[in-house]
């Protein structure tokens, strides 16, 4: 299995409280507060998933900022977008939803981060079934509002991401021989580091190419786990991955890579 991880590019919140504007900070509110409501936009960029992908899954990573207790009778709704949201979007003028597709999530627990699964969503962007114009987080039953890290926050740890698992076949690698014939670049990544004891901590490398003449950035990533939850000692981490960038760097273009992540448990 292959991962990519897709950041939102674009978020925004709009409310009964301000029906005429809207919000955009670094956080995202939705529910409601009894008097008002909250809904929130997110946009993800998915040209990095190759066209004949075969999606084993795709879940929608959103990082809490309150509201850190167990309640799980909180039900909130996913919805794909009919239309694209902008910095015109307000509460009176916003995009309609799909009420024919709709996952449900409980964000009101102890958890630090909240995973919705969507792959059905990504499946038919792909597909072209459905347009991915974006997605709306919204509550109709709750009198309750949570926050969630937005595409704009500062704390990069905070910032909202698709996780999409591809099977094997599809990757550029050997099986393919994609990058052999041209199409890509390999680029190896070493990573060494210590996790502490009694851990579990994420990992993201990715790469980012500044495409020569245009600017513009491409980002390959993938993620990885590493487990020392039953352990009493720090786990020492010294892997490389192999990294296909696809496509393939010609001369001028600059590689920057990095490297995060965080603890989980």
């Amino acid at each position: 299995m292959s991962n990519i991880i897709i950041y939102a590019t674009k978020s925004l919140t709009v409310t009964s409280k301000l029906i005429n504007g809207n919000m955009n900070k670094p956080t995202i509110t939705v529910g409601s507060d009894g008097i008002h409501n909250y809904i929130s936009y997110l946009f993800f960029d998915i040209s990095n998933i190759p066209s004949n992908a075969s999606i084993s899954s795709a879940e929608l990573v959103l990082f809490k900022t309150n509201n850190f207790y167990n309640d799980c009778r909180k039900i909130f709704s996913i919805y794909p977008l009919y239309d694209y949201f902008s910095t015109y979007t307000t509460f009176n003028n916003r995009p309609e939803v799909n009420i024919n597709i709709k996952k449900n999530f409980h964000p009101i627990t102890s958890d630090v981060a909240i995973t919705v699964d969507l792959t059905d969503f990504v499946v038919l962007w792909l597909q072209n079934k459905l347009s991915n114009t974006g997605i709306a987080l919204l509550d109709r039953s709750n009198s309750i509002l949570t926050q969630f890290g937005s595409s704009i926050c500062k704390d990069k740890y905070l910032v909202p991401f698709l996780k999409v698992v591809i099977n094997d076949e599809y990757k550029c690698c050997k099986e393919c021989n994609c990058c052999n014939k041209g199409e890509g670049t390999i680029r190896q990544v070493n990573v060494k580091g210590t996790v502490a004891e009694n851990s579990k901590y994420v990992a993201i490398v990715n790469i980012g190419v500044t495409r020569s003449g245009t600017g513009h950035t491409d980002n390959y990533y993938v993620t990885d786990e590493y487990n020392n939850l039953s352990n009493s000692s720090p786990l020492y981490v010294d892997k490389t991955y192999n990294m296909a960038i696809v496509p393939k760097e010609n001369p001028g273009d600059i590689e920057t890579v990095s490297f995060y992540g965080s603890y989980k448990e």
